[in-house]
């Protein structure tokens, strides 16, 4: 990488100044599956043998570092580029026989030697979809995103084109976002481009609630086709779930609890309403690279070779209850900490 070939005729006086890569503009902690369905499915399930998959990955691609992390002996740092990046190698490794849990990007930051200030990466993004619905694209970058629209241009086709700059954690999750909202027209392209003051706060559409399984067990047609009402489900009927996994997206804020596995009362009893049929629409099926943009912070992805899983870091729900106190109660004191703060400037 990075060398200049010449011919022995006409030699060029110096070789060419090599790119710069691009720096990672994310990271990922990589562990074993600690799931209560761990080693079921893969051959590989040990940390040490996923932090040797992704040590023998950088040899190979440039772009990728690989560090052991501080707080967790039993836990791999991947410094990417985005989400596609990571999920790509997280389906090899899939397939390779590898089972692990994936915790949610964490956006790389760094300090300004000079002024202190904060920094984060910005993305140079470039979207052509067709005039109808750059309007959408515009709300949704533009918007609590944090994006900012640079270019704009139309052609005869119908198509416009678009350049934004926009910080690299507006774009966690975008991708499948917008090729619903624009059925599947836009085409997007985003580079790095440098590093500026953060941003502050930035909205997803991670901030929607999720049902979570209180029970382990098969899913049955009968729970599931109850369950349909609450929200939309991401498992099917005879998928295998525990205790803290998430089944599906809540259509109001907040986790539920619920019980997928509920089996139908058998008895001797006959009525109309009993004998009805049961209609269940097909799951909601997510890959690796949009559940990495799609999970929550106390969330973590369960890849083994035949499933992909999202479920609560804490399985337990009375620990999960008491922590969601616990950061209520934070919030609060903050909140009342930064209006006496403004009442004092007035």
């Amino acid at each position: 990488v990075g060398d200049t070939l010449t011919t022995t005729k006409n030699m060029v006086p110096r070789a060419v100044d090599t790119i710069p890569l691009a720096p990672p503009t994310l990271s990922c902690l990589f562990g074993a599956n600690n799931g209560p369905l761990s080693g079921l499915e893969g051959q590989h399930v040990s940390s040490s043998k996923v932090r040797a998959r992704l040590i023998s990955e950088t040899d190979n691609n440039v772009t990728i570092t690989v560090a052991k992390c501080e707080s967790d002996a039993e836990k791999t740092v991947l410094f990417g580029r985005g989400e596609l990046q990571i999920g790509i190698l997280v389906e090899q490794m899939r397939r390779e026989g590898y089972e692990m849990i994936i915790t949610p990007p964490q956006i790389l930051t760094t300090i300004c030697k000079d002024t202190g200030v904060t920094l984060e990466p910005y993305e140079e993004v470039i979207v052509d979809v067709d005039a109808e619905y750059s309007g959408t694209v515009v709300n949704a970058l533009t918007g609590s995103r944090k994006g900012v629209l640079v270019e704009m241009s139309d052609d005869s086709k119908g198509k416009t084109g678009m350049k934004f700059e926009v910080p690299s954690r507006g774009l966690l999750g975008f991708g499948p976002e917008i090729a619903t909202a624009t059925r599947g027209t836009a085409v997007m392209h985003h580079c790095y481009l440098e590093d500026r003051e953060h941003a502050g706060a930035i909205g997803s559409a991670s901030d929607q609630g999720k049902l979570v399984s209180n029970a382990q067990g098969k899913t049955t047609l009968f729970a599931l086709e109850s369950l349909s009402s609450r929200g939309t489900l991401f498992v099917g009927a005879g998928d295998m779930v525990y205790p803290g996994m998430v089944i599906g997206e809540n259509n109001k804020t907040g986790d539920l609890e619920v019980n997928p596995v509920r089996a139908k009362q058998l008895n001797n009893m006959r009525t109309q309403n009993k004998e009805d049929k049961l209609y269940l629409s097909p799951p909601k099926r997510m890959s690796v690279e949009e559940l990495i943009g799609y999970m929550n912070e106390d969330e973590v992805i369960e890849v083994t070779p035949l499933s992909v899983r999202l479920r609560k870091l804490e399985l337990d729900s009375g620990v999960r209850e008491r922590a969601a106190r616990k950061r209520k109660k934070q919030m609060d004191a903050l909140k009342a900490q930064t209006s006496k703060g403004a009442g004092k400037k007035k």
